[in-house]
């Protein structure tokens, strides 16, 4: 029998002042020091100043994780006093086990739009939560740990929106880092998706791939007009998948897009712009809640498929500018088969 499909309100924009207007970002790790709890880092933009964002903190059970609890404290990293001063976006989150301490990548800004990616640590602390505060969050140097590139073949204006993956190199003996990330630049606003790879997590060679048709370097071929922005790297089973943010025709629709590869560092090719669009999760999708879906994020818990992401209804001008965004999560309880990949989640159960 299928699972009834499943859908809930997991962070609500309106409970506090700090984002009020909209919360983002769901990223989402088992908690090191209690199995039975999960972390989840997110990020909110107040009502009074859209300019501006911050990072804030919530857990859940592992047996229920249609139910968070938001940190009284929050937020927990702010913008600081330097190349990131104006803003700040989460982007991904590492649990580093030989360091003990989460490794936060975000996106930054002297002034109102994001355009430069920075790292912050924190150690896990006791309980792997409650040491999670402002004057345990440390900025990793001075400097982002990636900058954009206006030299060619780049021609960078900005970066951001990192996602970053790591795995365990047996023949060099080392763990090797993957970073996946936006631009804009000559090649328009958020035209793609570009790799940077590290040894460290923290020290980055930007890669610039000669094979990308359109000649803008990007891991896969992008659709034009397309702004391609969060997103989140998993693997399943030996597929590599790119869950993406997608607004096709500047922004129109906003929905989760997918690439997969059998490979980190090349192979990636993007599916059909429809394979996760929101009308299509059937028992779940509604007007008033998903018209504009974005930082989709997928996770396996318990062993089921959800996918977090944030939500709007559809504005009176139907531009997602004007949404009202919270978080919300939706069961997957279906799966597609392509050839060559392990069966990926979709949320909805069956037609």
């Amino acid at each position: 029998m299928t699972p009834t499909p499943r859908t809930a309100l997991i962070v609500n924009r309106t409970g506090h002042a700090w984002q009020s207007q909209q919360v983002q970002e769901p990223c989402i790790l088992p908690n090191p020091r209690q199995p039975d709890r999960l972390v989840m880092f997110y990020s909110g933009v107040p009502a009074s100043n859209r300019n501006t964002c911050m990072i804030g903190k919530a857990w859940a059970k592992a047996t229920d994780p249609f139910a968070w609890h938001e940190a009284a404290e929050n937020p927990v990293f702010h913008p600081g006093d330097g190349w990131d001063r104006g803003s700040i976006r989460l982007d991904c989150v590492l649990h580093v086990p030989e360091e003990d301490a989460y490794y936060i990548y975000y996106s930054g800004t002297m002034d109102a739009i994001q355009d430069r990616i920075g790292l912050a640590i924190c150690p896990v602390g006791a309980d792997g939560y409650s040491d999670l505060t402002p004057a345990n969050i440390r900025r990793h140097g001075r400097a982002p740990i990636l900058a954009p590139e206006p030299a060619a073949p780049f021609c960078e204006e900005m970066v951001s929106q990192a996602a970053v993956w790591r795995e365990w190199n047996a023949a060099a003996a080392r763990w090797d880092w993957f970073l996946y990330y936006s631009y804009r630049g000559k090649d328009g606003t958020l035209p793609g998706i570009r790799l940077a790879t590290s040894t460290d997590g923290k020290t980055w060679t930007r890669h610039f791939n000669p094979a990308d048709p359109r000649g803008m370097g990007q891991i896969f071929v992008s659709e034009p007009h397309a702004y391609y922005e969060w997103h989140q790297i998993l693997k399943i089973g030996a597929t590599y998948v790119l869950c993406m943010e997608v607004g096709p025709n500047r922004g129109e629709r906003w929905r989760p897009v997918l690439a997969v590869s059998d490979r980190p560092d090349r192979g990636w090719r993007q599916l059909p712009f429809d394979t996760l669009l929101q009308t299509k999760w059937t028992g779940v999708y509604r007007d008033d809640q998903f018209f504009h879906v974005a930082t989709p994020a997928f996770y396996r818990i318990g062993g089921r498929w959800l996918l977090f992401m944030q939500a709007c209804a559809r504005p009176p001008s139907g531009n997602y500018i004007d949404g009202r965004w919270d978080l919300r999560v939706a069961s997957c309880d279906r799966f597609l088969s392509l050839p060559g990949c392990d069966p990926l989640p979709l949320p909805g159960g069956n037609a």
